[in-house]
């Protein structure tokens, strides 16, 4: 299974050169080949969280030939994105927080809810940990793929290696994670900085933001005019024990 995993697109109507690298991209994606499975968006899709800049996003996205699904950063807004992405499948105007898992594919995706409404680092309240505990105990048989937009683990690559506060919810959520040896893979957003390293036996991997200005890095993609993404291939079997 092949996933493009994008962020941090920050839409925003004073910025139009943002929505203009967001339809590059999703021309991008749509030469690609093989053409990937899906595409998972992790948060930071709107600058202010309106809702005008979520349909701008909502109308670029939806050019993709491929299954795509979202979730909020922390410049998001929970309700305003929940609205305009509402599918009636995965995401509802009414849910408390926007997590879910898509059983479509070979490999699962467990989308999670980060977000702490007005605050830059991000939370993972008792009620949205046990869910997300529940989304990967519902099926074992399969791998599992965790999206997020804060990473739960720190960050080697500029001034500030941890992006939850309180540190101990990403501390408690990595000691989820590391009791499942089906899960394969923790892709996130929001440092605006690639990184990679792993959690347990998955893979850990931190996208840098697709917003060309925002970006505190140069990644080799942006040097050689392409859209900052990642490309992740995704087993279809779970590893055995060792």
């Amino acid at each position: 299974m092949r996933i493009v995993h994008l962020s941090d697109t920050h839409i925003a109507h004073d910025r139009p050169e943002r929505a203009a690298g967001l339809e590059a991209c999703v021309a991008y994606i749509d030469a690609l080949e093989p053409p990937p499975d899906a595409v998972v968006h992790t948060g930071d899709i709107a600058h202010n969280g309106r809702i005008a800049e979520y349909r701008t996003a909502r109308t670029l996205l939806d050019r993709l030939p491929m299954p795509y699904f979202v979730l909020p950063g922390n410049r998001d807004d929970r309700r305003n994105l929940a609205a305009v992405f509402a599918d009636g499948r995965y995401i509802r105007p009414d849910m408390p927080f926007v997590q879910y898992t898509v059983e479509d594919f070979p490999a699962r995706l467990i989308i999670g809810d980060s977000l702490n409404q007005g605050v830059s680092k991000g939370r993972l309240c008792a009620e949205r940990l046990a869910h997300i505990r529940r989304m990967l105990e519902a099926d074992a048989s399969r791998p599992a793929c965790l999206f997020l937009h804060h990473p739960p683990f720190e960050v080697a690559v500029g001034p500030y290696p941890r992006h939850f506060d309180p540190w101990a919810e990403a501390g408690a959520l990595t000691a989820e994670l590391r009791r499942h040896d089906h899960l394969c893979g923790i892709f996130c957003g929001h440092v605006h900085r690639a990184f990679d390293t792993a959690v347990g036996g998955a893979k850990a991997s931190v996208v840098s933001c697709l917003a060309d200005d925002l970006r505190w890095d140069r990644p080799e993609r942006a040097k050689r005019g392409l859209p900052v993404l990642g490309i992740h291939t995704i087993a279809a079997e779970v590893p055995a024990a060792a």
